[in-house]
């Protein structure tokens, strides 16, 4: 205690001497604290678990770099910082949290972190697996509008790739709604529907999409490797190490969505292109879903009509998102809105009206005060359909019925 104090002294002393500005707050806490080393210290710098979380520490600071870069305003910057905390609370959830061994469907997002460009009017579960593991998935398919399940593999800093995906129309269902999936090397003799996974199986992706919340139930969800989990035993070096790595893996992947996703809508706001799981790859869309991307840009006294024929589906909604595809506030704010929640023209189509604040339109998307973001149009089972491209129109606010 009295070493630590006096090299605190003689840091301090040092700091004046040669003009050096000393690390204030947790900064300052945290070099005082390491004064004090340890024994074991250089030894374990030189693992390979240490050695990953050193990769982790520098693609987070890289990701603060890009935020400062890339931010318009002080408010994307601002919420920048606060969505980076949010993906890592995510990747450290799914990826960090998960063991292959012991394997459980873990909530994606949560009623306010809403990161990776989601569907806030869906619910997002992940298990994470192994290929060295067979594994069964038991549940029943509640009510929900849609259930899917994306099977993927790919470990380390491998780029993930679909293997297979079932969904509620392609599930054998008893009479209940209840069904099995077996994930494993050879087919199973009967009662199941198999998937066969490769070595470098990697995640379960189940998505559930909602038209009304209070009307539908979620499905029931279970997985375990097949035969018991086996015996715990404490991570070793290389497996905690690869775990690490998925981790900044997830980070990355989900920091990097407005770069690798469209990112001409930045370009060229106002605008939609048309999309699947072909272009926007496999592991990370609904393999069922025509998704229209698009992005708008208004100034403060502008709003962005959009008008959509919508297909005749189950299932479709209509999502704002940040620069950075994190959902805006859809809790408290009409953010998103499904085929349950607007209100239809005579001919069957729905106009949106993207603003600042509530004009009276019976349709409006808040934009929570961005001038720029992101837009997403999932209409479920219509990638084969001939969907109308949206038409889109900036108006001002002042010309709108209602306003002075």
């Amino acid at each position: 205690m009295i070493k630590t104090v006096l090299a605190a002294i003689a840091l301090i002393l040092v700091g004046l001497y040669l003009g050096y500005q000393l690390p204030r707050g947790a900064g300052l806490v945290s070099s005082l604290a390491n004064l004090s080393g340890a024994d074991g210290e250089a030894a374990y710098r030189n693992l390979d678990t240490h050695q990953a979380l050193l990769e982790f520490e520098d693609t987070f600071s890289n990701a603060r770099e890009m935020v400062l870069k890339d931010a318009r305003t002080q408010q994307e910057a601002i919420e920048g910082m606060r969505w980076l905390l949010r993906v890592v609370a995510m990747s450290s959830h799914i990826v960090g949290d998960a063991n292959p061994a012991m394997p459980r469907f873990q909530r994606m997002d949560t009623w306010v972190r809403k990161a990776g460009g989601d569907n806030p009017d869906a619910e997002y579960r992940l298990a994470t697996i192994d290929g060295q593991y067979d594994y069964i998935i038991t549940g029943n398919v509640g009510t929900v509008r849609y259930l899917g399940f994306t099977i993927n593999a790919g470990q380390g800093v491998e780029k993930r790739r679909q293997v297979a995906y079932l969904s509620d129309q392609t599930l054998t269902l008893d009479a209940d709604g209840n069904f099995t999936i077996l994930l494993s090397k050879t087919p199973p003799e009967e009662g199941a529907d198999w998937v066969e996974i490769p070595e470098d199986a990697s995640a379960v992706l189940v998505r559930q999409y909602i038209a009304d919340r209070s009307a539908e139930e979620l499905a029931t969800l279970n997985i375990e490797v097949l035969g018991g989990n086996p015996p715990y035993r404490p991570p070793t070096d290389e497996a905690m190490a690869a775990t690490i790595v998925g981790t900044t893996y997830a980070f990355f992947a989900l920091t990097n969505l407005h770069r690798t996703v469209l990112p001409e809508l930045m370009e060229t706001p106002n605008t939609f292109i048309r999309a699947t799981s072909d272009n926007l790859g496999g592991a990370i869309s609904g393999q069922d879903n025509l998704y229209m991307l698009g992005s708008y840009q208004i100034a403060d006294d502008e709003a962005l009509r959009i008008t959509v024929q919508p297909p005749d589906t189950r299932y479709w909604n209509l999502t704002a998102e940040t620069r950075w595809h994190e959902i805006y506030n859809y809790l408290t704010h009409p953010t998103s809105r499904t085929l349950e929640d607007v209100t239809f023209a005579p001919d069957g189509s729905v106009e949106f009206l993207i603003a600042h604040k509530d004009p009276g339109h019976p349709n409006w998307i808040d934009t929570s005060g961005h001038n720029f973001g992101f837009l997403t149009l999932r209409w479920l089972d219509g990638r084969q359909e001939d969907v109308p491209m949206p038409e889109v129109e900036v108006v001002k606010l002042a010309s709108l019925s209602g306003q002075d």
